[in-house]
C-alpha cells in the first residue's frame, strides 16, 4: 500500500465524487503567479491518523499512525521535512508497519525544486530522489530522478511545485474562486506532474479543535478545500524526442484530500479518501518556529 501521508503538503501534497472541470485558472507565461504572494508560517505540527471508513471488499480492518511536519521559510526557499509511521491491519489479521521520511526544498522563484523520499515496510525500502527545474518560456520544466534509477520527465506549462500549489489554493480561496484545476510536481510518485482539481467547500461549523488546541497559528482565517489528485503523468524522457502528456486519461482520481487550510499555510485537519478506505488526520500539537531575517 502506498504511504498516503507523503502526499499531505502536495495536496501532492488521496475517489468517488463527481469529476470537476479540468480547465485550469489563467496563468501568465513563465513563473506561476502563486510563488511569493502569501507569507507562510514556519512551524512544527504533529497529527494522529485514524481510519474513518472502508468500502465493501476492502482489505483493511484498521489504519492508524502519526505524522510529523516541519515547514520553514528560509528567505529564498521553502523547506519541508515530514515523517510518518503507519500501522495497517488487513482482513486476515496481518499487521504491517510502514515508515516514511520526506524532505524537499523549493525555490520561491518557482524554478528549482529538490526532493528525497524514503519509505520502508517489512524490510522493503523504496526511495525517490532528484530535482526539477522550470526553464521554458511557457513555464514548462523538467524533472530528473537519481533514485531509484536515472529518469527524466517533461513537466507541462504552468505546473506548480508543492508549496506553490498550496499558496495557489489560499490565493484562489481569498479571491472566491470555487472550482479550478492545474498540474503539480512533488516527486513522491516516481513520475511526472500530477493533475489536480480543486473545490472550495463551506467552512466547518464544529469548533472543537479551537477548544482543544490554543495557538495563535490557528487564529489565521481558514478555508475548507477538497482536492482530487490523479496519477503522475508521463513516460520517461530519457530518449531524445520523448514527451510527457499531462492528461493520463484516468477518469477516476487516485485519491482525494479534504482539509482545513489557513491563510498562513497551517493545516488544522485533513481527510484522505482512497478507493478502498478513508482516514482522518487530527492536529495534536503545533509550534511556531522563528521567522528568518532576510
Amino acid at each position: 500500500m502506498k504511504d498516503f501521508l507523503t502526499d499531505f503538503l502536495a495536496c501532492s501534497c488521496v475517489a468517488g465524487v463527481v469529476l470537476l472541470s479540468s480547465a485550469r485558472a489563467a496563468a501568465p507565461v513563465g513563473i506561476p503567479p502563486a510563488s511569493t504572494q502569501i507569507p507562510l508560517a514556519s512551524h512544527k505540527a504533529l497529527y494522529s491518523v485514524t481510519l474513518t471508513g472502508t468500502r465493501p471488499g476492502a482489505d483493511y480492518l484498521d489504519v492508524s499512525g502519526r505524522m510529523s511536519l516541519e515547514f520553514t521559510d528560509q528567505c529564498s526557499v521553502w523547506r519541508t521535512k515530514q515523517k510518518s509511521m503507519l500501522l495497517t491491519i488487513s482482513s486476515d489479521g496481518t499487521e504491517a508497519l510502514s515508515r516514511s521520511e520526506f524532505t524537499a526544498s523549493e525555490n520561491k522563484a518557482g524554478d528549482l525544486y529538490t526532493f528525497h523520499l524514503r519509505q520502508s515496510q517489512d524490510g522493503d525500502i523504496t526511495e525517490y530522489q532528484g530535482s526539477a527545474t522550470r526553464s521554458a518560456p511557457n513555464g514548462a520544466g523538467t524533472a530528473e530522478y537519481t533514485l531509484p534509477k536515472h529518469q527524466v520527465y517533461k513537466l507541462p506549462p504552468h505546473f506548480l511545485f508543492q508549496v506553490a500549489q498550496q499558496v495557489e489554493v489560499i490565493e484562489n480561496a481569498r479571491k472566491g474562486l470555487h472550482v479550478y484545476g492545474g498540474d503539480m510536481f512533488d516527486g513522491t510518485e516516481g513520475g511526472g506532474a500530477s493533475h489536480y482539481n480543486v473545490v472550495m467547500l463551506k467552512p466547518k461549523t464544529n469548533t472543537a479543535l479551537d477548544a482543544s488546541i490554543k495557538n495563535p497559528l490557528l487564529n489565521s482565517p481558514s478555508h475548507r478545500v477538497r482536492i482530487a489528485f490523479y496519477p503522475a503523468a508521463g513516460t520517461s524522457d530519457a530518449k531524445a524526442g520523448a514527451s510527457d502528456d499531462p492528461d493520463t486519461g484516468s477518469e477516476q482520481p487516485e485519491y482525494e484530500m479534504t482539509m482545513t487550510l489557513h491563510d498562513n499555510g497551517v493545516v488544522s485537519d485533513y481527510d484522505y479518501d482512497y478507493q478502498d478506505f478513508s482516514v482522518h488526520g487530527k492536529l495534536e500539537a503545533i509550534q511556531a518556529l522563528p521567522r528568518p531575517r532576510c
